[in-house]
């Protein structure tokens, strides 16, 4: 697969990835943030560090886990790579 693979995966990765988050950070476990991290979270949204951490986390997933995945449909291979990234 090459890079254009790739640089699609990654582009059409983002708005679904911001989308499920953004409904649970902003509906599911509003709530539950609220009651118990409030002391932790900041007045307002940071939109800058947001997207940059959402630019550099979907482009770790591609690269650790679904890169992988697909270069050797083996699913113990691909959870762990998962894993790796999650961990480190």
């Amino acid at each position: 697969m090459n890079a254009l693979f790739y640089l699609k995966l990654y582009l059409l990765t983002i708005p679904v990835f911001f989308a499920i988050d953004l409904l649970w950070l902003g509906v599911v476990a509003r709530s539950l943030y609220q009651k118990n991290l409030s002391h932790l979270l900041a007045p307002a949204v940071n939109w800058p560090a947001a997207l940059a951490f959402y630019l550099v986390y979907i482009a770790g997933i591609i690269l650790f886990a679904v890169r992988p995945a697909l270069a050797d449909p083996s699913v113990a291979r691909a959870a762990l790579w998962g894993a790796l990234f999650g961990f480190f």
